[in-house]
Parts: structure tokens; C-alpha cells; sequence
């Protein structure tokens, strides 16, 4: 389609623009235009992403969007009427609006069509709809947490929270699952999020269709990225980014169903810290509040907690962090008092008489709160903020799809329970990350949520992949369960590490705890659990192992914590698909379901197959250095079988990476000195740069603020000649004074004649790294290792050698 070069006008000021075929009276803002079907409303809302929607016959307006909170007013948006047309260009897309048949189509920076509508939005029938003609399909990933496969062309989805107890792959049930978000990514560099959160279907053929029974209008959003990286940035941008994680959360918990009682749990950590494993948490099932027919007391069992108080005290001083479960539901038996309290104030759900209605869990009758109500959502916090106060470090909402949602439920809002389901969770979410924000501003909120629908993620949630059976069925389709996830905004997606549901015929199998832990080490959260002896020391034979990758886990805190910074400023997922930057097309890529990147620079490919001792890996495109053999080199395009006996786990990183350490002794998070920083540099001919993130690890306004410090690596190493340069920009309060104290590790490379450094010229070769006081360098040649240390005191620096 060519446009005519008719009058262009730029949008400016107002809040609507009504479009007639007569031309345009133009102001930024919604545009609205009348055609056959309707008024379409087509509204810029951030660069290269439009609101669409047709306005109800019966003049109803479009409702406030739960899913989205991040509209605003884009600059230069230009409109202007062609023919039988009205086209807006925002930012690199181009919206263009058939006047005579009301159907909307989308273009790229070069005029190639992407998607166009169908039928578009119908929302004047009981049912409301969307259906869209995608131009480039391309493969197509999302909507929420998905088992079943990686790209879901072609699938039929049901939006509608489930559990799935004891799954594994190959289930049917992991196609829906316990947090269903309606919305895809097209590796074709657009994506989709169609604003409701009823329960709809989702069609992804050669047309996508989205129906729904919601009683509100139905719009969508359309969002061009330019790849997956770029769909989620604009994603998340729009639905709420997840803030900076306490860094304690990237270390290593300890979970179990379930610590009984005071002794029980101690035991364990003094028992993990004996055996040599750092630890940072530890999470309480529901015996912190008695027993099972105890839920919903939300008080401490002092039969089982003697002194719960002096308990978290003694944790905290350790640097281990306590979370504690809650669920949505409360019990008629041991919370029969909170029940009575609650049903006296109307805060449980009820029908649509009035009548309160009650639940049938897993263990008996309850009630169920209501968190649609405003003043339950308040005497509930009530309830956890002195909680929180005596030393709790995180909530964690269990069976929050809600597990038991019975259909003759009318929420307070007015809506059925099938229509509020998904949103559920988001709204317990944001009720607690509120009340921590107000109550406890120095706190950086962590919640455990396995329900909810998009933008859950911006209420600091980790979700997880919940009750998974302890077997390899369960751990195969974990990689899958948190791409599709990561995809669709929730980048901190994990499992039980070890499984959690026990088959008593095999409870245990070593070789599979360590293998999902191997994966675990590099997943967003290391969370071991398990209805039985989910710790690593129950596996005595493998605890080097163990013990080696755990304490790995610490080593790549500086490399982790710079991917929660790209989560928290750009939107980012930790864990990506290969073809996240749209460098590696085609389906041999965009199918992989049993390797991932650890961000950019680092492909982990997880030994999931019983016995086995080796596994073929497909490498993206560039050089890949093994991790564990950095003279070992791989060529992107091409698959390679590599060893992997069960005390590896086949990792490997691009040439040219920069990938920051810690390789001093930690026994939590707490103790990580920014002052020492070891980095390993995997060479490139080409110049790469790295971007690594700090701050005081503990603010939770630190990139609001701007209270940070971004350290930028650059790098070659050509014809024998080494070049690394580094500077730095912001600071934060505490940053270590005076600079750091830096040991660059330099990968493969042949001894230099000569190393100097700006600012202190020619180094001096040691004896070994240990010999070397302040500044110098040492070479390891059957390593082909190359050793250098030297102040760095946030000045510009350039490392030269050949």
C-alpha cells in the first residue's frame, strides 16, 4: 500500500480526535473514526504500540484497563486522511484505518504489512471478539505460563487459572496452567495483549481469535518491538515493570512441605550452614500457623513456635531471610474465630443473593476472602503488616489461581467468579505489595504468587511452576514453563527445585536432584522443595556436587544481579529463548525447549534424560567457549554433542563476553563487597562491551533515585593484540570508596610480551596471582590463562597488551 502525500499533521494537546471522510480536525490523543461498523478508536499509547478497540453501539465507554498502567502521551505521532483511509504513524509503525470497512492494519518501518484485523473487535453481542490476520505470523510465544510446547502456532488456549497437581511432560493439563495471560509475542518483532482477563479462548491458526464473555468492551493492544527482546521491553513498559529484587532472593532457600515447628527449622539451617552450604532463606508452609485445618488463622502456632520472634531475630542475624505461606482461604474448623469475624463484616465471597458462599478445599470447609472488596483487601493487610514487622522477610500466597473458585461466587466489584478468576491473584498481590510499600518504604517487597494474569509482575512477584511431580517427566518441561513466562512479563518464573510431589514408590533419586539443581543454579530463584527431604545434604553421595553448584550460584551474583537490573529498567526476562534478539531465525531455533541464555551472553543447556552422559547442544549464531574448558570452542549454526557426566552441566558463553564473578567465600548475600570483583573475559577479534549494574542492593527506590552505578567493559583481542577499557557512570550512597580492586581473567589468549595500563603504565609480571600486591599481571599457559589485577578508582581505564 503506498500512501499519498496528503496533509500531515502532528498530534497536539486534547484528548480525542474524531476523523470524518470529509478530513481531519486533528489533536493528539485518541482517534476516532466512524465507519460501518462502529466507531474505531485507535490511540497511541507508547512508542510503537496503539490501543484498539470499536466503541459499544450502546455508547458505553472503554473501562480502565487492569492489565495495562503504563499508557502515555507519545510525542510526534503524525495523522492524516488518504482516500478511503486514515493513517497514524507512531514512532517507526504506521496504524491505518479503513474507513469503509473499520478494519485496521499494521506496517513496519518499511510498509510491510504485519498484522491486520479480521473482523477486529465486536463488541456489541453477549460474546465479545477479537480476530486479526497476521501478514508475518512468524513464531508465536506467551500467553502466560505454558508447558506444552515452546511455540504455540496453531494451539487452541484456554485463559483460565488452573492447577495442575504432580504434572509432567506430556500432560495434557500444562497447557493451562496456573497463571494464563492473554497475550503473544511474534518473533516476527510485534505482539498482542487483548485487555481482558475473563475467562476467553485463544485461537493462534492462520487467524487469531480471541473470544470472551466479558461484560465489559473488549479492546487490544498492538505492540512492535522489532523481536521478542523488543516486545517484551514495550510489554512491560505498558503493564508494569517488576522493581529491583532484595538481593537476598537470588541467593539460595530452603523450602520444605513442611517445617513442623521451631526446632525442625533450625535444625535444618544449622544442618545446610554444617555442610558447608551458604543460604539466604528459608520458607514456612503452613505448620508456621498450626496445621492444615488451622488456614486462615494468620497467627503463629506458639505450641509448635515457642518463640518465633527470638527464631527470625537469630535468622536475620545470620542473613537468612524468613517467608511465610497464607492462602485465600479460611478455615471453619482452627480459623473458625477469623471466619465468624470476617462473615460479621460481610468480607467473604458471596453469591448472587447475597448469601455468603463458601469452599470446599483440600482440607474442609472454609470460607474465602473476598479481595475485590476494598475493606477486606484492608483488614487483611492489617493482619499481615504486625506479621511483617517481627522479621518477615516475604509472603508467600499459595493456591492463588484460586485453586477452589466455586462459579456461584458474585464478587464484591459485581463480578462472577468465572470473570474475576485470572485477575485474582493480581489483586491479593497488589494489596500486600502495597501495604509493604506504605508500611515498610525501606523494604523491597518479595511475594510467591502461582496465580494471576498480566502485569502481575509489578507487584514484585515470583511466581513458580508449582506442585510439579518429582520425577523427569517433571523436570522436562520446566525450561518451556519458564520461556513462555518470561515472554509474558514474568521474568523471576521457577520451579520447585528437586520436585515437589514424591512418588512413595521412588521418593528419591539422586541423579535427577542433581541434575534439576544444576538447572536451578541457573533459573531465577535457586528454591529447593519438596514434600520430601527437598535439602541437599539428604543426598550424601552427591554433595560435592551440590555444594559446588550452590556455591556457584553466589559466584554469579554480580552477573545476576545486572540481569534484575535489565528486568527492572527494560523489562527484560533472565531466562531468554534463542531467537530473542531475532539474530538466530527459522524454526530450528524458535522450537529449542531444552536450552536457554542466561541473558545475552550465556546458553545453558540442562541435562534432562535419565542416565544420560552426554546430549547434543545447538549453538546460536557467533563463537561459544565452554565454560568449564575455555580452549574448547564452539561454531554458531551448528550442533555438537558434548560430554556431560553428572557433575557437569553443559554451560557456555560468546566470544567476547564480559562475565563479572565473586570468587570470595560467602555465606549469604549479605556479605558480597563490591570492593573485589573478579571478571572473565571470553575474547572476540570484533570490540564487544558489557554493562554491569550496582547499588547498595538493599533501596527499593534505587533506579527511581538514580542511586547506581553502571561499570561499561569494552574488549577485543585481534592479531594478538589485547585491548580492555572501562569506565564508569553514577554512583550510590555506600559504593565502595576509593574504586575497586579488579582481576580480569582473560580466556584462550597466547602470553603477552607487554601489559600497561593508562594511568600506571607498564605492569609487572608475578610470579603468580597471589604474588601480585596491587597491580601486575601472571600467565597461566597450559590454561592459555591470562591473569591481571589493578586498582580501579572509577576513572577511565585501558588495558593494552601483544
Amino acid at each position: 500500500m503506498k500512501l499519498k502525500n496528503l496533509a500531515i499533521i502532528a498530534l497536539a494537546g486534547g484528548a480525542v480526535t474524531a476523523i470524518a471522510a470529509a478530513g481531519p480536525a486533528l489533536r493528539r490523543g485518541e482517534v476516532r473514526v466512524p465507519t460501518p461498523k462502529g466507531v474505531v478508536s485507535v490511540t497511541p499509547v507508547a512508542r510503537d504500540a496503539f490501543r484498539v478497540t470499536t466503541l459499544p453501539a450502546d455508547g458505553s465507554a472503554y473501562a480502565p484497563s487492569q492489565s495495562v498502567v503504563g499508557e502515555s502521551v507519545v510525542d510526534d505521532v503524525f495523522t492524516w486522511a488518504d482516500g478511503d483511509s486514515t493513517v497514524i504513524v507512531n514512532g517507526t509503525t504506521t496504524a491505518v484505518i479503513d474507513r469503509n470497512t473499520g478494519r485496521v492494519s499494521f506496517r513496519d518501518t518499511d510498509g510491510a504489512l504485519l498484522l491486520t484485523e479480521a473482523g477486529g473487535v465486536a463488541n456489541n453481542g453477549a460474546l465479545k471478539s477479537v480476530s486479526l490476520l497476521p501478514a508475518k505470523q512468524g513464531f508465536l510465544y506467551g500467553a502466560g505460563e505454558r508447558g506444552h510446547r515452546m511455540t504455540l502456532n496453531g494451539d487452541s488456549l484456554t485463559m483460565y487459572n488452573r492447577q495442575n497437581y504432580g504434572y509432567g511432560e506430556g500432560d495434557p493439563r500444562i497447557s493451562q496452567m496456573g497463571i494464563s495471560v492473554p497475550w503473544f509475542s511474534s518473533d516476527a518483532g510485534y505482539g498482542v495483549l487483548f485487555d481482558d482477563y475473563n475467562r476467553a479462548g485463544l485461537e493462534l491458526g492462520d487467524t487469531v481469535r480471541y473470544v470472551s464473555d466479558t461484560p465489559l468492551p473488549l479492546s487490544y493492544y498492538f505492540m512492535r518491538g522489532g523481536d521478542l527482546a523488543g516486545n517484551s521491553a514495550i510489554y512491560s513498559q505498558l503493564t508494569g515493570r517488576q522493581p529491583l529484587p532484595p538481593a537476598w532472593t537470588l541467593g539460595y532457600i530452603t523450602s520444605k512441605y513442611g517445617y513442623h515447628n521451631q526446632d525442625e527449622a533450625l535444625g535444618a539451617i544449622d544442618t545446610l550452614r554444617r555442610h558447608g552450604y551458604p543460604i539466604d532463606g528459608m520458607v514456612l508452609d503452613l505448620y508456621w500457623y498450626g496445621q492444615e485445618t488451622d488456614m486462615g488463622r494468620l497467627a503463629w502456632d506458639p505450641k509448635r513456635w515457642p518463640d518465633h520472634k527470638m527464631m527470625l531475630d537469630s535468622l536475620l542475624s545470620l542473613g537468612i531471610h524468613t517467608v511465610t505461606i497464607s492462602q485465600p482461604y479460611i478455615n471453619k474448623i482452627g480459623a473458625i474465630d477469623n471466619y465468624n469475624l470476617l462473615d460479621s463484616l460481610d468480607l467473604l465471597t458471596r453469591d448472587a443473593d447475597g448469601k455468603r458462599a463458601d469452599v470446599t478445599t483440600w482440607v474442609g470447609e472454609a470460607g474465602m476472602f473476598d479481595v475485590s472488596n476494598p475493606r477486606t483487601r484492608e483488614w487483611l493487610w492489617n493482619r499481615l503488616r504486625p506479621l511483617t514487622a517481627e522479621g518477615i522477610s516475604g509472603w508467600w500466597g499459595d493456591l492463588g489461581e484460586p485453586e477452589v473458585h466455586p462459579l456461584n461466587i458474585v464478587h464484591d466489584n459485581g463480578q462472577t467468579a468465572e470473570q474475576y478468576h485470572n485477575a485474582y491473584g493480581n489483586q491479593w498481590s497488589q494489596l500486600i505489595y502495597d501495604g509493604l510499600r506504605r508500611d515498610f518504604p525501606e523494604m523491597r517487597p518479595m511475594l510467591m504468587m502461582r496465580g494471576g494474569t498480566a502485569g502481575l509482575q509489578r507487584y514484585g512477584v515470583f511466581p513458580w511452576t508449582t506442585d510439579v511431580a518429582r520425577d523427569w517427566k517433571g523436570l522436562q518441561p520446566q525450561v518451556k514453563l519458564m520461556l513462555s513466562s518470561g515472554l509474558s512479563g514474568l521474568g523471576y518464573m521457577s520451579s520447585d527445585i528437586g520436585g515437589f510431589a514424591v512418588d512413595p514408590k521412588k521418593p528419591l533419586d539422586p541423579e535427577l536432584y542433581v541434575r534439576w539443581l544444576q538447572l536451578g543454579t541457573f533459573t531465577p530463584m535457586l528454591r529447593t522443595h519438596a514434600q520430601l527431604q527437598p535439602e541437599p545434604f539428604n543426598f550424601p553421595k552427591q554433595e560435592d556436587i551440590i555444594r559446588r553448584f550452590i556455591k556457584m550460584r553466589y559466584e554469579w551474583f554480580p552477573y545476576n544481579y545486572t540481569l534484575a537490573y535489565e528486568n527492572a529498567a527494560y523489562g527484560l526476562p533472565l531466562a531468554r529463548p534463542l531467537n530473542f534478539r531475532g539474530d538466530n531465525p527459522g524454526k530450528e531455533y524458535a522450537d529449542v525447549a531444552d536450552e536457554y541464555l542466561w541473558g545475552d551472553n550465556v546458553l545453558v543447556a540442562p541435562v534432562m534424560t535419565q542416565g544420560a552422559k552426554s546430549r547434543k547442544v545447538l549453538f546460536p549464531k557467533g563463537t561459544w567457549y565452554s565454560w568449564d574448558s575455555p580452549r574448547t570452542k564452539y561454531t554458531g549454526g551448528k550442533t555438537y554433542t558434548v560430554q556431560a557426566p553428572l557433575a557437569k552441566l553443559p554451560l557456555f558463553v560468546r566470544a567476547g563476553s564480559f562475565i563479572p564473578q565473586y570468587d570470595r567465600p560467602l555465606n549469604n548475600t549479605s556479605e558480597y563487597n563490591p570492593s573485589f570483583l573478579t571478571v572473565k573475559y571470553f575474547p572476540s577479534a570484533e570490540e564487544t562491551s558489557y554493562v554491569l549494574f550496582d547499588d547498595d542492593r538493599k533501596s527499593p527506590t534505587s533506579l527511581e533515585d538514580r542511586q547506581y552505578q553502571l561499570t561499561t567493559f569494552k574488549g577485543s583481542y585481534k592479531a594478538g593484540k589485547l585491548s580492555i577499557s572501562i569506565s564508569s557512570e553514577g554512583t550510590y550512597k555506600g559504593m565502595p570508596k576509593g574504586g575497586r580492586q579488579l582481576t580480569i581473567l582473560v580466556e584462550d589468549v597466547a602470553k603477552p610480551k607487554t601489559l600497561s595500563a593508562t594511568g600506571i603504565g607498564v605492569l609487572p609480571e608475578g610470579a603468580s596471582a597471589k604474588a601480585i600486591r596491587q597491580y601486575g599481571w601472571t600467565y597461566d599457559p597450559r590454561a592459555r590463562q591470562l591473569t591481571i589485577k589493578l586498582p580501579y578508582a572509577y576513572e577511565p581505564i585501558t588495558v593494552t597488551g601483544e
